[in-house]
Formats: structure tokens, C-alpha cells, sequence
């Protein structure tokens, strides 16, 4: 008996070890920490962040770096051979001439034409041994290149700024869906451990019904063994024996799924052991209607998101108009390696460059029409998901108030279901009842248990789909820490 009662300690003390006790809040922070579509839109956000900061780049120099090595089919020459022989010509032919009109003063008669030919050709091939080839290399075969380039834009059109309007409203339509994320976790969060409450609850009950119809049964026994009853009441026991006995093991396996649910949103191993430390408390919420539909136009980030979402479009406006308006840009360029430049080509350049579309095949004017038509899309949605939320909240109010009434009904229901059991119980010991009676009311008594726990957590259910509604899902953190 000793070693029964050691053994069963260290299992206990085992047991204790690796369990992890949660409240609400707990599991939630976990999951807003943890949970996988959480994660996957916080790197969303991520890069939603540094597309924006890449934005500012634009406003910016862009320097390049440009090399290259070349190989050309031949030398890239100039040749001016043909101005060099007509130059020739042109001062062998004058030589001659003053060759002439000298001889005719001197002499008193004009060269024959063999004498100027002789002088013509003699005076040709001086000049030509004199004056050097007009060939010039400007490239080798081979040469290297390397140059610096930069390009500053000085005006896009309006385009430069559409896109850095544009950048940062899609940041915070991110920030706001990361949030839309966020509530929608907790809700989920909620649900499922207000559900794993409540079936927790089912469950004893259950429990509670199966001893006592077993009890019954019992007495039933004891009661048909001296006679005092017939038969069938036994029967009708045993039948109700196995019928909660059903009940229990169903609600169980439901128990079982409602944890792993809580253990995959809080990305839990399925082997880990958990116990949810909190407990379903009624806490009446009297703040009117129009205090929710106050929250939801100041802090729900659907709108938010949305709104976002329609700066996006009017920027892609603008920048589509930019494309009907002249880019203008200043450039610079510096050459790396001068020995390899030409004679025509300059070490370094700078100037202004100008850039306006005149035809394109319409192609700009029909962006330009379907930015405006993503303009009224988006107009049309955040009209669209102002009513959403608006019927959103009136349907998530109503229902928490209906809860609420058929909780507090079901409460005064409770205790004429409780005198009844007891009643018929007392009546069927004293041999005035039947066994039918016993276990309708015992019956009765659980359906009475469980719609009441079934009506609190739909009242906490609404009311966390309320606060969802609203834009602020941890505000029902607040009110039920609290």
C-alpha cells in the first residue's frame, strides 16, 4: 500500500512538471508572439517597411560604375589620305606656276610643257617625302574602358514623390492589416479557450449526471430486489446509464480537439500538457451601441487599411499623369582610362538631359484611365466596408444582449430544475415515483446546466466578436482580467 501511494505520487509530481498552466491572456500572448499568421505578416510589415525607406532613393544620385574590355574586328582608323594628295597637288601646281612666271622675267619666255612637268612631279615628290601620312589610330583592336556615371533626377512629372506617397501608405495599410491579424488572433484565441472552459464544464456535469443516474440504478436494484418496483424501471436506468455514459465520452473527445486547437494557434507541441487556469464569471457590459460604433470608426483597421489603400491609388494617379509631363534630369560622366580614349571622345562630361513622350500608342492614356478606375474601386470598398462593419456591430450587440437574457432566464429556470430532480428522487425512494420520472428530471437538470454554460460563452463569444468589430480585440482582455 506504501509503494502504491510513493508511485502514485511521482506520477502526479510528474505530471505537474510538464504542464503548462495558462490564463487567457497567456495563451494569447503566446499566440500574437508565436502563432504562424501572425509571424507571416509581421515580415510582411517587414518589408513593407524597407520598400518605404527605399523610396527616399529615388530623391536621390544614382552613380554607376561602368567597365568593360573591348576587342574590335580591326583598328579604328581615320584616314585623310585624300586631303593629304590634294594639298599635294594643290602646292606642287602653285611651284610650278611661280616657277613659270619667274623664268618669264628673268628669261623673257615661258617653261615648255616638259619643263613643267618635270617641276610639277619633282615639287610633288618633295611634298609627299615632307609632309607625314594623314592616318590616325583612334582605337586599338584591344582596349579597356571604365567609367563613373551619374544621373541626378531634377523633375519626373510628380512621379518621384507619387511613389514615395505611395510607399508609405502601403506601410501602413501593412501596419493596419498586421493589427487586423492581430484582433482576429485573439478572437480565435478566445473562442477556442472559452470553448475548452465550457466543455470542461459539460463534462462534469456530465460526469455529475452519470453518478447520479448510476446512484439511481442502485437504488433501482436495491428497490426491484424487495420488490417494491417492477422491472422496467431497472431497465429504463440502465438504459439511461448507457446514454450519459455516451454523452460523456463524446464531450470528452470534443475536449480533447478543443486543446489541440488552442495548442496549434499558440504553436504548441501536440505532446505538451496544458490547463487553462481561468473560469467562466458573468460580467455584465451596460456601454450603449453607439459607444462600439465610435471605436469602430476611430481604431477598426479594416477602415484604416482600406483608407490606405485608396492614398495608394491616387498616388498611382499621379504617377500615371507624370508620364504626360517632361523628365528632366542632370548627368556627369568621368573616364577612367584617358589613354584608351580617342581624339574625339572627352576625359569627363556633364550636363542636362530632357525627356517627353509624344506618341506611345496610347499606352499612358489608358494606364491613366485605369488608375482612375482602381481610384473609384477603392472609394466604392471603404464605402462598402463602412456598412460591413456597421451591421457587424449592430448583429455582435444584439447578440451579446440576447445571451445575456437567456443566461440570466436560465438561471431562475436552474433552481425549479434542481427542486424537481430532488423531488422526483425523494418520491421514487419513498415507492410513490418511477424510475422515468427520476431520470427525466435528472435529465432535464442537465439540459438546463449545459444550455446555461452554452449561454455564457456565446455571451462571451459575442462580446469578443463585438470588441473585433470595434477595432480593439484586447480591450476584452481588459474586461475580462478585470
Amino acid at each position: 500500500m506504501k509503494n502504491k501511494v510513493i508511485i502514485g505520487l511521482l506520477l502526479f509530481l510528474q505530471t505537474s512538471a510538464f504542464c503548462q498552466q495558462l490564463t487567457l491572456s497567456e495563451a494569447v500572448d503566446l499566440a500574437l508572439r508565436n502563432n504562424e499568421k501572425v509571424l507571416q505578416y509581421k515580415s510582411k510589415l517587414k518589408s513593407k517597411e524597407y520598400e518605404n525607406l527605399s523610396a527616399w532613393g529615388n530623391f536621390l544620385p544614382s552613380i554607376n560604375f561602368q567597365g568593360s574590355y573591348n576587342h574590335l574586328d580591326d583598328k579604328l582608323l581615320i584616314d585623310l589620305s585624300p586631303i593629304r594628295n590634294v594639298i599635294i597637288q594643290l602646292q606642287a601646281k602653285n611651284q610650278t606656276e611661280l616657277a613659270n612666271i619667274s623664268n618669264i622675267i628673268n628669261a623673257g619666255s615661258a617653261l615648255t610643257d616638259a619643263q613643267k612637268q618635270y617641276i610639277f612631279n619633282q615639287t610633288s615628290s618633295a611634298l609627299n617625302a615632307a609632309i607625314p601620312p594623314f592616318v590616325e589610330t583612334l582605337k586599338n583592336q584591344d582596349y579597356n574602358s571604365a567609367s563613373i556615371i551619374g544621373i541626378q533626377p531634377l523633375f519626373a512629372g510628380g512621379k518621384i514623390i507619387a511613389a514615395k506617397k505611395y510607399s508609405s501608405a502601403e506601410e501602413k495599410a501593412s501596419r493596419y492589416e498586421f493589427e487586423k491579424i492581430k484582433n482576429e488572433t485573439i478572437s480565435e484565441v478566445t473562442k477556442a479557450y472559452m470553448q475548452n472552459l465550457i466543455l470542461k464544464e459539460i463534462v462534469t456535469t456530465r460526469k455529475n449526471v452519470l453518478s447520479a443516474i448510476k446512484q439511481h440504478q442502485k437504488n433501482a436494484q436495491c428497490l426491484l430486489d424487495q420488490g417494491l418496483i417492477a422491472k422496467n424501471n431497472l431497465l429504463r436506468a440502465e438504459v439511461a446509464v448507457a446514454e450519459a455514459e455516451r454523452n460523456l465520452l463524446n464531450d470528452q473527445n470534443i475536449l480533447e480537439l478543443s486543446e489541440l486547437a488552442i495548442k496549434s494557434l499558440i504553436s504548441f507541441d501536440d505532446s505538451v500538457k496544458i490547463e487553462l487556469t481561468d473560469s467562466l464569471k458573468f460580467v455584465e457590459i451596460k456601454e450603449p451601441i453607439e459607444i462600439f460604433l465610435a471605436k469602430a470608426e476611430n481604431n477598426q483597421p479594416i477602415l484604416k487599411m482600406i483608407e490606405q489603400k485608396k492614398i495608394s491609388a491616387e498616388q498611382n494617379y499621379n504617377a500615371a499623369r507624370s508620364e504626360f509631363l517632361p523628365q528632366i534630369a542632370a548627368f556627369g560622366k568621368y573616364e577612367l582610362y584617358p589613354q584608351y580614349l580617342s581624339a574625339l571622345e572627352p576625359r569627363w562630361a556633364v550636363g542636362i538631359q530632357a525627356k517627353l513622350n509624344i506618341f506611345n500608342g496610347f499606352k499612358d492614356y489608358l494606364k491613366l484611365q485605369n488608375a482612375s478606375a482602381v481610384e473609384e474601386e477603392v472609394d466604392h470598398i471603404l464605402k462598402g466596408s463602412e456598412k460591413n462593419i456597421k451591421l457587424w456591430i449592430n448583429k455582435s450587440f444584439r447578440d451579446l444582449k440576447n445571451n445575456q437574457a437567456e443566461f440570466e432566464k436560465l438561471n431562475k429556470t436552474l433552481e425549479l430544475a434542481e427542486e424537481n430532480f430532488r423531488q422526483n428522487s425523494k418520491r421514487f425512494n419513498n415507492g410513490l415515483g418511477t424510475s422515468l420520472e427520476v431520470i427525466d428530471s435528472r435529465l432535464a437538470l442537465e439540459k438546463v446546466e449545459i444550455e446555461i454554460s452554452a449561454a455564457l460563452f456565446n455571451y462571451y463569444i459575442s462580446l469578443s466578436d463585438l470588441e473585433n468589430a470595434a477595432g480593439e480585440s484586447e480591450e476584452f482582455l481588459n474586461i475580462w482580467n478585470n
